[in-house]
């Protein structure tokens, strides 16, 4: 068991952390606990416990580390000259990177707090920076519109809770009973029909 004076408090931080990360992208994030943690990191529960104000606050810290990976991954599929292909190609940017992530993306969607506590401002703005990409994708449809911003940031909220809402069937095998296995090639057709919509508003 190592002593508490063997690393910083920041050293400690990121080695609970990357023992989280690794533990849900293996087994899901039902499968962390302060106790596995500590045991991977060779420190006590309560070192653990003085890191992170509980289990649900280490839980936001891995949702947000897969949201900074995704971030990642999106950002630079927008290049601002056709809309549509913009979108098809941060499609496939986001469903490859959920093929690649299927446990640490599926944990985003786990109740985020037991306890019903608003979710801090730090972890909302990890939220938002996804959908960023999805407003600037979208944004050349509202050019010389009144609250051209607003009305793209609500289309964007829209259309990506959509696809996400796919993506989550698909991730769940829920799509079959439907009479179909293609969760992207749905989430495509939803995309390029709502930008149809869009142009010709």
């Amino acid at each position: 068991m190592g002593r508490r004076s063997d690393h910083s408090r920041d050293e400690l931080f990121e080695m609970a952390l990357n023992a989280a990360e690794k533990i849900v992208e293996k087994e899901g994030i039902t499968s962390l606990t302060a106790r596995r943690v500590s045991k991977e990191i060779g420190y006590s529960v309560g070192t653990i416990y003085n890191l992170f104000d509980n289990l649900d606050d280490l839980s936001l810290h891995v949702k947000a580390r897969t949201l900074d990976a995704l971030y990642a991954v999106i950002k630079d599929t927008v290049q601002g000259k056709d809309v549509t292909e913009d979108f098809l190609a941060l499609s496939g940017a986001y469903f490859q990177f959920l093929t690649e992530n299927p446990n640490t993306w599926g944990s985003i969607l786990e109740r985020v707090s037991a306890d019903g506590k608003a979710l801090p401002n730090w972890y909302l703005e990890k939220v938002a920076m996804p959908f960023s990409v999805v407003e600037r994708a979208l944004m050349p449809l509202f050019v010389g519109q009144a609250d051209a911003q607003e009305k793209a940031e609500y289309a964007a909220h829209t259309l990506w809770c959509g696809v996400h809402g796919i993506a989550v069937l698909g991730m769940e095998k829920s799509l079959e009973a439907m009479g179909s296995k293609d969760a992207k090639a749905m989430a495509d057709y939803m995309i390029l029909t709502f930008l149809k919509g869009l142009k010709h508003s």
